[in-house]
């Protein structure tokens, strides 16, 4: 019993020199910290363009719109002339002539190639002299005759993006127009065939200057290549905008079956998305217009730069609720204005702490903690692991009764250091995909698409923020389609 109580006895000495001792070493005192942030230089902002975009898609229109544009191009009557001088063979003539075309242009879109017929009136007052048999004559007489102007379209586009027809005339007479003078009959088929070919080249650049400007192609594509600079915001909370650096066009040979009349189109690019909603980007001068090789596929393959900035990933977190850390014993810590940087490859937290510990004394100030960044596809998030205090706060907090919470703040911290992608990478495949849904981009043009998922492909710690790479794949289409609006009667 005796040797019980020196025990105790002892223990109790002991145990109450442990406490004066670490009273007197932790305790007592108010420590304010003041530690060193973590150096930056190992870290820079990345030059790096990433890795290409390439997004190619059909470009069609139908028959019937085909057929509109032309009817809108076609002035009536298709030519009218006076004293048009005609064949010499039977003797001095010339004629008014009158070609009116009689009914719509009908449009066949096949064979890799445009068919225009159209439907047409002839008429001309034809005045003749000359001698028949021997003897003087003349006779001033109308003529009339009716048929169908044949054009045949093989288009292509220039490096200048001006379209160039490769286009074709013919007439196909259903009443040949002549001429009956003293009984004999003087044909002005010939003459007519004749006429229009005489005047094809005009006929045919006149063609061309309405194809042009009907389509408008160059300014369409020097306003979208415009467009194309200008970022856009993506969403919302954290703000992410899109930005945009083209670098060139394509477009393949056309192609025409089914009445549907097509060529594909394609764009490479370089894609970014980050919270920087600066002043848009110069544009360059819209490029040349290049040859797309044959065997491409239309598709689409973007390969996104997303810039989390380190003030984007402080606002998330500062949203989430961060309670007072209990430690052991008595006391608790609290934690807030959590902020991010960059150190060597590693992602620092900086926090404000205010607390005391069960052995009394506080702490208050500004502590760094590092931690390794992890992208789980799996969970599609990203986490902050290993974190534990930085040197320099450690050493600060060697002096403070505080220390006691640093395992436990440290661990509560890194629960905190969770951020979920899965909804980000929703609402910007979301954002994507609906731009590429029956979205009408201009008053002529329709795009209409689908996005695959978006995949998270890597990751890296930058001085700015921490940037991951995406991929997502898909298709889509252009449809060249006046709105209802602008149709003419």
């Amino acid at each position: 019993m005796k040797l019980f109580r020196r025990g105790a006895t002892l223990a109790l000495v002991v145990g109450s020199a442990a406490f004066l001792f670490l009273s007197r070493s932790f305790g007592g005192e108010d420590i304010v910290l003041s530690v060193d942030i973590p150096s930056e230089e190992t870290l820079v902002i990345s030059g790096d363009k990433g890795a290409e975009s390439f997004l190619s898609f059909p470009v069609s229109i139908t028959a019937e719109e085909t057929a509109r544009l032309i009817e809108e191009g076609l002035t009536n009557p298709l030519y009218d002339v006076k004293g048009q001088k005609l064949d010499d063979s039977y003797g001095e003539s010339a004629a008014d002539i009158l070609v009116e075309k009689t009914g719509p242009v009908k449009v066949t879109l096949e064979n890799d190639r445009a068919d225009f017929s159209l439907p047409f009136r002839f008429e001309s007052m034809v005045s003749w002299k000359g001698q028949i048999l021997g003897l003087p004559a003349s006779t001033r007489k109308e003529v009339l005759g009716s048929g169908s102007l044949l054009l045949t379209l093989a288009p292509k586009v220039d490096e200048n993006w001006i379209i160039r027809p490769g286009a074709t005339l013919a007439i196909e007479w259903e009443r040949k127009p002549s001429l009956d003078i003293l009984g004999q009959s003087v044909g002005l088929a010939k003459v007519l065939t004749s006429i229009l070919e005489d005047r094809a080249d005009e006929l045919l650049l006149e063609l061309e200057e309405e194809i042009n400007s009907s389509a408008r192609l160059r300014d369409e594509a020097l306003k979208g290549w415009q467009d194309l600079h200008t970022p856009v915001i993506i969403h919302r909370s954290p703000d992410l905008w899109l930005s945009v650096k083209p670098e060139s066009v394509f477009l393949s040979s056309f192609t025409a079956n089914n009445n549907v009349f097509s060529a594909t189109l394609a764009l490479k690019a370089f894609l970014k998305i980050s919270g920087d909603s600066s002043l848009p980007v110069q544009p360059a001068p819209l490029p040349p217009l290049l040859s797309l090789p044959p065997d491409v596929e239309p598709g689409i393959l973007l390969n996104l730069d997303l810039l989390l900035s380190y003030k984007a990933l402080g606002e998330y977190l500062s949203g989430q609720p961060m309670p007072p850390v209990a430690i052991p014993g008595g006391g608790e810590v609290t934690v807030k204005n959590i902020s991010f940087l960059g150190s060597e490859g590693r992602l620092v937290v900086s926090a404000d702490i205010a607390g005391e510990s069960s052995l009394g004394g506080t702490v208050s100030g500004q502590v760094f903690l590092s931690g390794t960044p992890v992208l789980s596809r799996e969970d599609q998030v990203l986490r902050i692991e290993k974190v534990d205090f930085d040197e320099s706060s450690t050493e600060g907090l060697l002096k403070a009764a505080s220390w006691i919470a640093r395992p436990f703040l440290a661990r509560e911290i890194e629960k905190k250091l969770v951020f979920p992608l899965a909804p980000l990478r929703e609402s910007l495949l979301e954002s994507l995909g609906s731009s590429l849904s029956a979205n009408r981009i201009s008053p002529e043009l329709i795009l209409d698409g689908s996005l695959s998922a978006l995949t998270l492909e890597d990751f890296t710690v930058e001085r700015d923020g921490v940037r991951l790479r995406l991929s997502l794949g898909g298709r889509a289409a252009l449809l060249y389609q006046e709105a209802e609006k602008k149709k003419k009667n």
